[in-house]
C-alpha cells in the first residue's frame, strides 16, 4: 500500500516538473532536447498509466469482497467470517430429551421420529410398524389423505338379524313348499375406544338389560383394514328361533308373524380381499373413518371366504296351526352342516357427494365349494357354494367428529334336488365418534 502511494506522488511530480520545463523552454532550444523530452513524456505516461490501472484493480478487489494478496511482513489481524450458506448447527439433544417416556409426556412422541431413544424390544416393534405403514399403507395424496389423529372413541348403535328363504322338496299329496323366515331385531349398544388399528370397547344387548335374561343371540366381529387388503373374522349365534313370515298357503299366502322356535343358527366365517386401486382407493374411509376419500374413485377385489355354519330347522316345533294346513306332510329335522371354501370377486366404489360427505357400495359374490359332513342332511358330501356380501355406508366427517351409517350383509346359497335354502345376515348399525 505505501509503495502505491509513492508512485502516485511520484506520478503527479513528474508531471509537474514536465509542465515546469514546457513553460520555462524558449525558442532556442534545439530539436534534440525536444525529442528527449518527448521521449520521457512517454515513458512517464505509460508508468502513470500502469499506477491508474493498479489503484483501479485494488478498489475492484475491494469492492468484490476478493482475496488481496499482502506482504509476508503485513500482520493479520482480521478474523475469518463464516461462510455465507452454513447454517448453524442444531444443539445435540441428550439421551434423556429423548427419551420416548418424556416425549410422550411432553405430548411430543412420533412413531416416525428416528432421533427417539426406545427400549430394545419397543425399538422393534416401532420398526415392524413403520415397515408395515410404509408397505402396506402408502396412498395417493391426490385421492386419499390421512387425517392426522391415531386416538378414536366411538359411541356404537349396532342392530342385526337372521333371515331365511327355505324350499322344501314335495311330499305325499303336497307341492314344493316355500316359506320365509327372519329373527327378531338384535339390537347393541357400545362405547370403543381406538388406537391406530387397535380398537377395545364394550356392548350392551337390550335383550339382557330390559328383558333381564340371558341373550339367545351372539355376535363377535374382527377386523383388519390397510391400503392393499382387508381381512374379518366374524361369528354370529342364534338359539332364540324366528318368526314365520310366509309358509305356503297359510293366511292365504300373506305376510305373517308367527313365533317359531325350532330354529338354531351358528355361523363362524373369514374373509380377505385385496385392493387393486389401492393407491386410490380408500376403503377404510368408509367403514372405520381412518382416512379422507378426497375424490371419487372404485376399486376391483378378489379373495378368499371360508365359512363353517350350522342350521337346524326341527319343523315338529311349527305351530299347530300350520300343521292342521299340511296333514299329508311328514315335516322333520332339517340340520346342514358343512364348511364352505370359496373365491371372493367383487367391486366397490366411493363416492365423494361433497368434501365431507362420502358414500360407499361394495358388492362381493363368491363361488367354491362345500363340504357337508356326515351329521348333516345330505352326508358327507361335496356341493357347490355360492355366497354374496354387500355393504353400503354414508360417513360425514366435522372436522375431529365423525358420524356413519352403514349396512351390509353376507348370504349363503344351498341347493340339493328340488330342496334349496338361501340364509343371510343383516347388520344396520349408526356411529359417531371424534378424532384426537
Amino acid at each position: 500500500m505505501k509503495m502505491r502511494i509513492l508512485h502516485i506522488i511520484a506520478f503527479f511530480f513528474v508531471l509537474f516538473i514536465s509542465g515546469s520545463l514546457q513553460v520555462r523552454g524558449d525558442d532556442s532550444t534545439d530539436k534534440k532536447d525536444e525529442e528527449w523530452l518527448e521521449h520521457e513524456s512517454i515513458i512517464e505516461g505509460d508508468e502513470a498509466a500502469r499506477i491508474v490501472e493498479d489503484i483501479e484493480n485494488y478498489g475492484l478487489d475491494i469492492l468484490n469482497d476478493k482475496e488481496i494478496k499482502r506482504p509476508d511482513s503485513a500482520p493479520n489481524i482480521e478474523a475469518d467470517l463464516p461462510e455465507p450458506d452454513r447454517k448453524p448447527e442444531p444443539l445435540v439433544a441428550t439421551r434423556e430429551q429423548r427419551w420416548w417416556w418424556t416425549l410422550f409426556k411432553q405430548h411430543k412422541l412420533s412413531m416416525q421420529d428416528t432421533t427417539v431413544v426406545w427400549p430394545k424390544f419397543l425399538k422393534f416393534c416401532v420398526d415392524v410398524y413403520n415397515w408395515g405403514d410404509r408397505t402396506f399403507n402408502t396412498y395417493d395424496p391426490e385421492y386419499v389423505q390421512s387425517t392426522g389423529k391415531r386416538w378414536k372413541v366411538r359411541l356404537v348403535s349396532d342392530n342385526w338379524l337372521d333371515t331365511y328363504d327355505l324350499n322344501l322338496p314335495p311330499m305325499g299329496g303336497n307341492g314344493r313348499i316355500h316359506s320365509t323366515m327372519s329373527s327378531d331385531v338384535y339390537a347393541n349398544i357400545g362405547a370403543y375406544l381406538q388406537y391406530m388399528a387397535v380398537s377395545v370397547g364394550s356392548s350392551y344387548d337390550f335383550e339382557k338389560i330390559f328383558k333381564k335374561k340371558e341373550p339367545s343371540h351372539k355376535k363377535y366381529e374382527f377386523g383388519f383394514i390397510c391400503a392393499l387388503f382387508n381381512a374379518e373374522l366374524y361369528y354370529h349365534e342364534n338359539r332364540g328361533g324366528v318368526n314365520i313370515r310366509s309358509f305356503d298357503r297359510v293366511n292365504e299366502g300373506k305376510l305373517m308373524k308367527e313365533y317359531f322356535p325350532g330354529v338354531n343358527m351358528y355361523t363362524l366365517g373369514f374373509d380377505a380381499y385385496y385392493f387393486f386401486n389401492n393407491k386410490k382407493y380408500s376403503q377404510g374411509a368408509a367403514y372405520n373413518f381412518a382416512k379422507y376419500q378426497m375424490k371419487s374413485q372404485g376399486s376391483f377385489m378378489l379373495g378368499l371366504s371360508i365359512t363353517n355354519q350350522r342350521l337346524s330347522f326341527n319343523f315338529s316345533e311349527l305351530p299347530d296351526n300350520i300343521k292342521d294346513q299340511h296333514p299329508d306332510y311328514d315335516f322333520k329335522n332339517y340340520y346342514f352342516h358343512y364348511n364352505s371354501y370359496a373365491v371372493l370377486a367383487g367391486y366397490g366404489y366411493n363416492l365423494v357427494l361433497a368434501p365431507k360427505l362420502l358414500f360407499n357400495v361394495t358388492v362381493m359374490p363368491s363361488v367354491g365349494f362345500s363340504h357337508y359332513y356326515e351329521d348333516s342332511l345330505e352326508g358327507n358330501k361335496y356341493l357347490l357354494s355360492l355366497n354374496i356380501q354387500g355393504k353400503l355406508s354414508l360417513t360425514y366427517n366435522l372436522g375431529n367428529y365423525f358420524f356413519g351409517l352403514f349396512g351390509n350383509i353376507k348370504g349363503h346359497y344351498y341347493k340339493q334336488g328340488q330342496m334349496s335354502l338361501f340364509s343371510s345376515i343383516e347388520n344396520f348399525s349408526a356411529y359417531v365418534g371424534l378424532r384426537f
